[in-house]
C-alpha cells in the first residue's frame, strides 16, 4: 500500500494536528494509508476517528534558542532546530532513521522543517499542508511578520541569514543536491493551503489555492442563550488572558447576551447576560446565534466566524495571531486590540463592531462566499490534488 508520512515537530496540543487528520481522512478514501510522525504522540492517538495508520514519536528540537526579532518565518523555526547546524544535522539524521523504518512513498509537512530538510536530502517528494502561518511562500527574501512596521528586503534577507546557512551546510554534509537556504527548501515543497485567502497571514498569494478549514474537535456542547438586549456575542478566551477581566467587565456592562468559553471560565463571577460553558462547545452551532466573537484571535474560530458571518474582536496574545487579527482588520472582518486593554477600549470595540457598515458588508459577504461550504468535498479535493502533485 502506499504511505504517506506526516510530519509536526512546532507547535502543541490539538491545533496541528487537527490540520493533518483531514488529510489523512481524504488519502485514506483513496486507499492510501497516513503515518503521522508527531511532537505529542498522546494527542494524537485522541482524534476519534483514527485516521491514522501508524503514531510516531517525532525527532523535534528542545534546546533553547536565543531570543530575538522575530521579523519572518525563519526566525520561527530556529525553534524547531535550524538555529545551529550541528544540532540541524543531528535532527536530520533521526528523521532519515526514521523514514528507513516507515519507507514512505511522500512527505507531507504541516510544522515540521527539518522533516522537510530529511526529505530533500533523501530524494523524498514533499509537500507542505496546513494553515497559512505554517506555509509561507518560498519567496526570498520571505514575508515580513510585521508588516505594520514595514521590513525593507534587506532586513527581512537579514533576518533568514541564519536559518539559510544551516539549510546549506546541512545539504553539504550529507552531499544532497546544493540549497542555497529556508526559501529554496519551501519553495520545492507545494502548498496546500487548509484556510481561506482572508485568513491568510502573508496576504493573497496569487496563483495559491485555498482548500477552507477542514478542521475541528467535534465538540457537542450546546449552551442555551442568556437573557439579554443587544448582540449576541461568544467568547472563546481563557480566564488567565490578559483581556479576560476587561472583556468581562465591559459585557456586563453593555448587557449584551454572551456564551463564553475558555480554560479557567470567566476571570469574575459572570453577570445574568453571561452563560459560561466550562465543556467546550460546538462552535458552529454558537456561532449560528451569534453576532459577534471575542477572543484571541485563532486560526480555527477566525473560520467559523467567516462562515457564520461574525465580526471579531481581536486581542492576540501571540505573533501569529497578531499578524492573523491585523489582516482581518484591514480587510473590515473585525478589530484588533492591543493585548492588554482596559474596559473602555473594549467596549469601544465592540461598539464599532456593530456601529461600522464596512464591517457589516464585510462579514454577510464572507458567509454568503462560504455558505455552500463542505469540508468533506475540501478533503477529497486536497487529497487528489495532493496524489497528482507527488505522482501517487
Amino acid at each position: 500500500m502506499t504511505t504517506i508520512l506526516a510530519t509536526i515537530e512546532l507547535g502543541l496540543r490539538f491545533g496541528h494536528i487537527a490540520h493533518i487528520a483531514p488529510v489523512a481522512r481524504g488519502l485514506r478514501r483513496r486507499g492510501i494509508a497516513t503515518a503521522v510522525a508527531v511532537r505529542d504522540v498522546v494527542t494524537a492517538s485522541e482524534v476519534g476517528d483514527r485516521p491514522f495508520a501508524a503514531i510516531l514519536q517525532a525527532p523535534f528540537y528542545q534546546r533553547p534558542v536565543p531570543r530575538v526579532p522575530t521579523l519572518t518565518y525563519a526566525q520561527v523555526v530556529a525553534d524547531g532546530g535550524l538555529a545551529d547546524a550541528d544540532h540541524a544535522t543531528a535532527l536530520v539524521a533521526a528523521w532519515l532513521l526514521l523514514f528507513d523504518g516507515v519507507r514512505p512513498d511522500a512527505l507531507v509537512s504541516e510544522f515540521a522543517p527539518l522533516s522537510l530538510l530529511a526529505a530533500h536530502v533523501a530524494g523524498l517528494p514533499a509537500v507542505r499542508c496546513g494553515q497559512a502561518w505554517v506555509a509561507p511562500p518560498g519567496v526570498r527574501p520571505l514575508p515580513t511578520l510585521m508588516p505594520w512596521l514595514d521590513h525593507d528586503e534587506d532586513a527581512r534577507g537579514a533576518a533568514g541569514a541564519v536559518a539559510d546557512a544551516v539549510v546549506a551546510t546541512v545539504c553539504r554534509r550529507f552531499a544532497a543536491p546544493p540549497l542555497d537556504g529556508l526559501p529554496e527548501l519551501l519553495a520545492q515543497s507545494p502548498r496546500f493551503l487548509g484556510t481561506w485567502p482572508e485568513l491568510d497571514h502573508y496576504g493573497v498569494t496569487p496563483g495559491a489555492t485555498y482548500y477552507g478549514p477542514m478542521t475541528g474537535l467535534g465538540a457537542s456542547e450546546r449552551p442555551a442563550w442568556p437573557e439579554g438586549a443587544g448582540p449576541r456575542v461568544f467568547v472563546y478566551m481563557p480566564a488567565t488572558h490578559a483581556a479576560a477581566g476587561p472583556l468581562a467587565a465591559a459585557l456586563t456592562e453593555l448587557g449584551w447576551p454572551t456564551i463564553w468559553h475558555g480554560t479557567g471560565g470567566c476571570p469574575a463571577p459572570p453577570a445574568a447576560n453571561i452563560t459560561v460553558s466550562a465543556a467546550p462547545v460546538d462552535i458552529a452551532h454558537v456561532l449560528g446565534g451569534a453576532q459577534l466573537i471575542a477572543g484571541r484571535g485563532g486560526h480555527a474560530t477566525g473560520c467559523d466566524a467567516l462562515r457564520h458571518g461574525c465580526a471579531q474582536l481581536i486581542v492576540p496574545d501571540t505573533l501569529e495571531t497578531a499578524l492573523l487579527g491585523w489582516r482581518l482588520e484591514r480587510q473590515h472582518l473585525g478589530r484588533q486590540l492591543p493585548e492588554t486593554p482596559d474596559k473602555a477600549m473594549v467596549v469601544a470595540g465592540l461598539r464599532s463592531l456593530v456601529d461600522d457598515p464596512r464591517i457589516a458588508a464585510a462579514t454577510a459577504a464572507a458567509s454568503a462566499r462560504y455558505a455552500t461550504y463542505d469540508p468533506v468535498r475540501a478533503e477529497d479535493q486536497l487529497a487528489r490534488d495532493l496524489c497528482a502533485t507527488l505522482g501517487l
